[in-house]
């Protein structure tokens, strides 16, 4: 019996005990964080651009809930992007043509939402086996969100970074992406 509990406590400490899968309220396409964490709706946290509607940052935010009627373009789309596996681009849904890029500095990555293109920093493979994000021309590096979560208006966001993939805890790199 002490075993079992102290296990838990272990699973618990690690953020895999209180991680549950976000019920994400958008419709399809999106890449969503596959845990939930601390996302206060249940809702996860999506990838999405910075401030509301196209931008050029990108970051993750609480995913939103639908918006029937609106059109493609619609900023409420913002936090809606698709996985192309051919092409290995993550493209806006809302902002037609334009594509996740990583954008690295010593020591510091970004993203940005820009143009698609061949451009090597553009392109992201999708591991289902761990369910990874990592740059093609690097796949040691993969797409994570930031350990803190802060408040934005009415949601919540994380930022997001390329690491270390052997250095990050697994619920902050693993995506869920959907398609339909």
């Amino acid at each position: 019996m002490r075993f079992t509990i102290f296990t838990i406590s272990l699973l618990g400490v690690a953020g895999i005990a209180n991680a549950d899968a976000p019920k994400v309220p958008s419709e399809a396409p999106y890449i969503v964080l596959s845990e939930n964490l601390d996302e206060p709706n249940g809702y996860g946290f999506c990838i999405d651009t910075y401030g509301a509607g196209r931008s050029d940052l990108m970051q993750t935010h609480t995913c939103k809930p639908a918006s029937e009627g609106e059109p493609r373009s619609y900023e409420g789309n913002d936090t809606r992007f698709e996985y192309d596996a051919n092409t290995m681009q993550v493209a806006s849904y809302p902002f037609e043509g334009f594509c996740m890029q990583a954008l690295i500095a010593t020591d510091k990555s970004e993203f940005a939402l820009l143009e698609c293109n061949d451009h090597p920093r553009q392109k992201f493979a999708f591991s289902e086996a761990d369910q990874t994000l990592r740059l093609n021309e690097d796949n040691t590096k993969c797409v994570v969100v930031s350990a803190e979560t802060v408040p934005a208006g009415p949601w919540v966001k994380r930022a997001l970074s390329l690491e270390n993939c052997d250095e990050v805890d697994a619920v902050l790199k693993q995506w869920s992406i959907v398609s339909e």
